[in-house]
């Protein structure tokens, strides 16, 4: 089991950054884990899992300020070792405005060399000969409760523990393959566009992509007050309307009336959420 120190609060945080440059350490190994309209509304940074070759933190992000969070993210002086950051940088950017520093993702590195397997856990085995387990039982996991089952903060930590050493052997494969300067264009052509408007993900899909124009402005309409109801509640926009009754109140608004209500929602919002799409008739 992998020991770690929590870190939970401003002071403690303070006290990290000071302990990066007490002892010259100026490369970590980082992921996170979030929330993505699974459990509650909205998408939340709910861990930061950080090592440095020798030790093990978390980051609770839930008691820390945004300039706390921002004075160890936006350091270029520490380099922060990721896998896939882009969703990663865009959270922070969309929740708290901070604009991530000093990043050196892998995932540039395994494109360039085409693996056939890009997820993390397919890299590792491939390289590492190494299998992650309990990886599906932590898909769906709540990472807003409080505290954190032990199992599950193994699991996180698990995702920054092989980082340093797949570091070393994918630029070893970069270089065997001459493709350097390959890597350095693709870095620098696919950095994070923090400024670029984010589309969600179900006006980006097949099925919005293959609706009438009439259909995608009513699904619009209604997505948005999907979206309206699930904020005030604080609960997943699924859970307010399925996707597959969205899409078929889209093609055909009067199907709202059969629409069959999670026990979540409690009768007020139901009367609301109709009432407002019913004006859309």
């Amino acid at each position: 089991m992998k020991e770690y120190k929590l870190i939970s609060s401003n002071r403690d945080l303070i006290e990290y950054r000071k302990y990066l440059g007490k002892n010259n350490i100026e490369i970590v190994a980082m992921d996170f884990e979030g929330e993505f309209n699974l459990h509650v509304y909205g998408e939340k940074l709910c861990l930061i899992q950080i090592f440095d070759g020798g030790n093990y933190f978390v980051i609770d992000p839930f008691q820390i300020s945004r300039d706390e969070l921002a004075k160890t993210l936006e350091d270029r002086k520490v380099m922060k070792i990721f896998y896939d950051a882009t969703s990663d940088s865009k959270l922070v950017y969309k929740q708290y405005g901070i604009k991530m520093q000093a990043v050196y993702d892998l995932k540039f590195m395994v494109d360039i060399l085409n693996f056939d397997g890009r997820g993390l856990d397919a890299v590792i085995s491939r390289l590492l000969d190494i299998t992650i387990s309990k990886k599906k039982k932590y898909q769906q996991y709540n990472w807003t409760r409080r505290p954190v089952e032990t199992d599950a903060m193994q699991y996180a930590l698990s995702d920054v523990e092989h980082l340093f050493i797949l570091k070393d052997k994918l630029f070893e494969l970069v270089k065997q393959e001459n493709k350097t300067e390959e890597l350095i264009f693709s870095m620098i052509k696919k950095s994070v566009d923090f400024d670029k408007k984010s589309i969600p993900g179900i006006l980006k899909s097949m099925d919005f992509r293959n609706l009438k124009s009439a259909e995608k402005e009513l699904l619009k309409k209604i997505f948005d007050i999907r979206e309206n109801i699930a904020k005030e509640l604080n609960v997943p926009p699924n859970l307010v309307m399925p996707k597959k009754q969205l899409f078929q109140a889209s093609k055909d608004i009067k199907t709202i009336e059969n629409l069959v209500f999670n026990r979540r929602i409690p009768k007020e919002q139901r009367d609301k959420f109709l009432s407002k799409l019913r004006e859309l008739f």
